[in-house]
């Protein structure tokens, strides 16, 4: 029994770490809820009696950005002190609510300029007189 108890938990555990390893991030998902996805990854590797240090984590999920982000992964990959899990987290969060903000504004704007545009037009026809043929 303990051989077979040993390979199923090592089948179990390779599994897992499978996952671990193979994420990747794409731009088409909110990107907190891919972190929440590898943080219960990690949390399932943690429950099977692998250490992760604190560090490697927060390393790991930065470096698993989509790459649209790859301009605040650079700035992360950086940072000369140790980051707590939390802190990136955080920032992730407020980044991602700052560009679906920035991202809705521009729509409005642009929907406003086309709807500007498209009475502008409108307008200049009302106002042209047919042509009779004569100066």
């Amino acid at each position: 029994w303990n051989h077979s108890d040993f390979l199923c938990f090592n089948y179990v555990l390779n599994s897992v770490v499978g996952k671990f390893l193979d994420y990747k991030m794409v731009n088409a998902k909110s990107v907190m809820n891919q972190v929440q996805e590898i943080q219960i990854i990690i949390h399932d590797l943690l429950a099977e009696g692998m250490e992760i240090n604190e560090p490697f984590q927060v390393a790991a999920i930065i470096e698993k950005l989509p790459p649209m982000w790859r301009d605040f992964k650079n700035y992360f990959k950086h940072k000369r002190k140790e980051l707590k899990l939390e802190e990136p987290i955080v920032r992730l969060r407020i980044e991602e609510d700052s560009r679906t903000f920035d991202a809705k504004t521009y729509k409005k704007d642009m929907e406003a300029e086309a709807k500007a545009n498209l009475t502008e037009s409108s307008n200049a026809q009302k106002c042209k007189r047919p042509f009779n043929g004569k100066k």
